[in-house]
């Protein structure tokens, strides 16, 4: 059996087992039926909201940093910079590569990501994406924890350590797999192409018309007779219909009279579903309402996308971290030279440029940044020399609890009129 025949047979289940026994078994790969398509991401707000996840998670920059007594420096030349910042794998460029991990994570629960090392220095080489749906058991024996995959060629299995396996997963039940957000979608999405596919189907049926023909057949009238009349009801609209027609009087068929129809369709109903199961969808993704339909309410885009940066790819952001830490890096690296990666979701948050410059320049006057670190970040031209790299302060405020040692007031000054 070759691989495409593999990936179209399996739509299954992931197994986890602890020794020998079974533990558990997650929904992992595909939803099922669900409502119309049963393909969730079709609907509109669904895959918006996979869009705007995904885009911001591949547009921030991962950087590795030391943090230490003396301050922090980023290291450029580390050996994973290049790899998680620029190009994980020769294929794929990091923006590529990131948005699809972020992808299968919200699509199926779990993101995989393989590790390929040296076998020399164990150091990792390159990085390449699991499809979920290759991925058949993760195995538990003891501390250890294996991954059971699909060989990419579809004939057999190969294991992976989880050592040499980063897994992004959603929230999970048992601490191996995570939960599919489709599935706890499932009821609203059904409810969203129901409703509709409902509203398509009414108005593809003329339900929208006003007005009917009424036809009442006397109770005499020949099997021939009807079927006169039927066509003549057909050839009515290829009569009257079309601009041509338009302001004439209709020559309506025998026996027959236009009545109002008084339908009782409930399109604000449905609308209000509609925009209640889109609600619904947006916040178990945690996407603002604004970044679906433009609505941006009371407050502004810079405070919206604070919000969103804090309450959803801050947590999204710190699954990456986590499992970078525990896979990539060393103890030493991580406790004795304070090293860690960072996502820079500062990326994320849009402003005019008056605030802008007003919010570097108040980190310069409070030494926080160094002149040519504002100049770089506004596309400026550094300044020469050792001058622009030095962080100021203005001086005028002291500690009181040593008010006589650094007032002026207190030194034997000529120059001071209270002396």
């Amino acid at each position: 059996m070759n691989f495409l025949s593999y990936m179209l047979g399996y739509w299954g289940y992931t197994k986890t087992t602890i020794g020998t026994q079974p533990y558990n078994t997650q929904p992992f790969g595909g939803t099922g039926t669900n409502g119309v398509t049963g393909i969730p991401e079709q609907i509109s707000t669904v895959y918006t909201c996979i869009d705007r996840l995904c885009k911001a998670i591949s547009r921030m920059p991962i950087s590795i940093y030391s943090d230490t007594t003396s301050g922090r420096t980023e290291l450029k030349f580390h050996r994973l910079y290049y790899l998680l910042r620029y190009q994980p794998n020769p294929l794929q460029n990091a923006q590529t590569f990131w948005e699809t991990v972020e992808f299968h994570r919200l699509k199926f629960g779990n993101g995989l990501v393989r590790c390929h090392k040296d076998p020399t220095t164990a150091y990792v080489t390159k990085f390449e994406i699991i499809h979920p749906l290759r991925l058949q058991e993760i195995i538990v024996t003891g501390d250890t924890m294996t991954y059971r995959i699909t060989r990419t060629d579809g004939y057999g299995t190969e294991t992976v350590d989880s050592a040499d396996m980063l897994h992004f997963k959603n929230i999970s039940e048992d601490g191996y797999v995570g939960l599919n957000i489709l599935e706890a979608l499932k009821r609203h999405t059904n409810i969203n192409e129901r409703a509709t596919a409902h509203i398509d189907n009414f108005h593809k049926n003329n339900g929208v018309q006003s007005t009917a023909l009424e036809t009442s057949f006397p109770g005499d009238l020949s099997a021939q007779g009807k079927l006169a009349m039927d066509d003549q009801r057909k050839d009515f609209l290829n009569t009257n219909g079309g601009p041509d027609n338009s302001g004439k009087p209709m020559l309506l068929p025998a026996f027959t009279k236009v009545v109002k129809l008084n339908l009782s369709f409930a399109d604000s109903q449905l609308i209000e579903t509609l925009k209640y199961t889109r609600e619904e969808i947006a916040a178990a993704f945690g996407i603002p309402l604004f970044m679906i339909d433009g609505t941006a309410e009371k407050l502004d885009i810079e405070q919206l996308t604070l919000l969103f940066r804090t309450n959803t790819i801050g947590p999204i952001v710190s699954v990456y971290i986590a499992e970078f830490l525990a896979k990539l890096f060393t103890k030493d690296e991580i406790l004795l030279k304070g090293i860690k990666p960072e996502f820079d979701t500062s990326v994320i948050i849009e402003m005019d440029y008056t605030k802008k410059v007003a919010t570097i320049k108040e980190q310069v006057v409070n030494g926080l940044m160094t002149p040519n670190e504002a100049a770089a970040k506004l596309g400026n031209k550094t300044i020469p020399g050792d001058f622009g790299n030095k962080h100021y302060m203005q001086a005028q405020y002291i500690p009181l609890e040593n008010y006589p040692e650094y007032s002026t007031l207190q030194k034997n000054d000529p120059t001071l009129k209270t002396q």
